[in-house]
């Protein structure tokens, strides 16, 4: 009896630890599927930081190359400003002065006339052109090498068309030549070449009050 009393305690012992031992081992086998749930779970709920692709990223901006200024030298820079104070010269001494001028048909044909030509207040007019609606004009002024000034302006007029005229006047400011082309209308032209026979000084314009 007491031999089967201890084979049954035995039975018993060995019983209850195999069913404890299954039910550990379930019980972490139930955890793992879990845990492992909740990780997915939070990685799904996460947010995910933006991948930039490369069509996306920004592409980087040429730098565009700064063009090259020219150096001027010493000697450039003294050649220049003895040129702009020469023609600065040049036209304060063209300034307030009236010149007499021959006009020539350069088609031969025709008979000379005379015209005026007067420089006053930095601008330049024709008297008898004045007379049929041109208006006195701002003109360009260009120092020669040799000292000599070349003068060119535009005149329009509503009635009579359009005038060109370019003047060349000596180093000294005595003498003057140069061409007129007055344009009537796209059809008519009439082109002068001129002379001038006499200089004299004016009377600067009065100052404009304010």
């Amino acid at each position: 009896m007491r031999r089967v009393f201890l084979l049954a305690v035995t039975a018993s012992f060995i019983f209850m630890c195999i069913s404890s031992g299954e039910a550990f081992l379930f019980g972490k086998k139930k955890q793992e599927p879990a845990a492992q749930t909740n990780v997915n779970q939070a990685s799904a709920t996460a947010p995910q930081a933006p991948v930039a692709s490369k069509e996306e990223a920004p592409k980087a901006e040429v730098a565009k190359a700064e063009p090259v200024k020219p150096k001027i030298d010493k000697t450039q820079k003294e050649a220049i400003e003895f040129k702009r104070k020469l023609m600065e010269k040049k036209r304060n001494e063209l300034n307030n002065t009236e010149w007499q001028i021959e006009l020539a048909p350069m088609s031969g044909k025709g008979n000379k006339e005379g015209e005026t030509v007067v420089f006053k207040n930095n601008q330049v007019s024709l008297v008898g052109y004045g007379k049929r609606g041109f208006p006195t004009t701002n003109y360009t002024l260009t120092v020669q090498d040799d000292g000599s000034a070349v003068w060119e302006t535009m005149q329009t007029s509503e009635k009579s068309g359009i005038a060109f005229l370019r003047g060349e006047i000596d180093a000294a400011i005595q003498n003057m030549r140069g061409v007129l082309s007055h344009r009537i209308d796209e059809a008519t032209a009439e082109d002068y070449s001129f002379v001038s026979t006499s200089k004299k000084s004016i009377s600067p314009a009065p100052p404009q009050e304010e």
